[in-house]
Parts: C-alpha cells; structure tokens; sequence
C-alpha cells in the first residue's frame, strides 16, 4: 500500500478548488479521508490539478462525512457564485 502526504494548506486548498471549479472537473478531485492512527479524524481533501500527487485539506478535522462534504460544498460555494456546472458529465 503506498502512502499519500496530505499537505493542510487552506489557501492552497481553496485554490485548487476554484481551479477545478472554472475546468469543470471538481467531482473527479474531491474526497473524505480519515487519518492514519485516527480513523474517527476525517480530513476533506482535492487532489491537486496541475501535481496530481498532491492533496490539500482545509486544516480541519470532521467526525462525520457529513462535515466534511458539507465543507467541502461551502468551499465551492465561496469560489463558484455563480453556481457554474462541477462536471460536465452531470450536464442534462
């Protein structure tokens, strides 16, 4: 099993956010983690766009996947006003 690093970067993680948010490409990029030693600790992370091996999280931890998508969402939010399509495969 190979390892992945997390880096805890709010910026960097908004960031990513909105770059995937104006390619149309944030569903492909976004999950809920839990951490190693703590499987009750849940990170929300986005895979880097431009470093596939890179994950950003907020910074914060969740005890429910429910939190974390839901900050996951608020984060979309704030960079996505204008409510534009998260991927282009749920286009109807």
């Amino acid at each position: 099993m190979t390892t992945t690093t997390i880096i805890h970067d709010l910026e960097q993680f908004n960031l990513e956010l909105a770059v995937l948010t104006s390619k149309g490409k944030v569903l492909d990029y976004i999950d809920v983690v839990s951490r190693d030693g703590k499987p009750d600790e849940l990170l929300a992370v986005v895979r880097g766009y431009a470093h596939g091996g890179n994950w950003y999280s907020n910074g914060k931890t969740y005890s429910s996947y429910r939190h974390a998508f839901a900050a996951i969402g608020a984060a979309i939010d704030r960079c996505n006003a204008d409510h534009a399509p998260l991927n282009d495969r749920w286009q109807t």
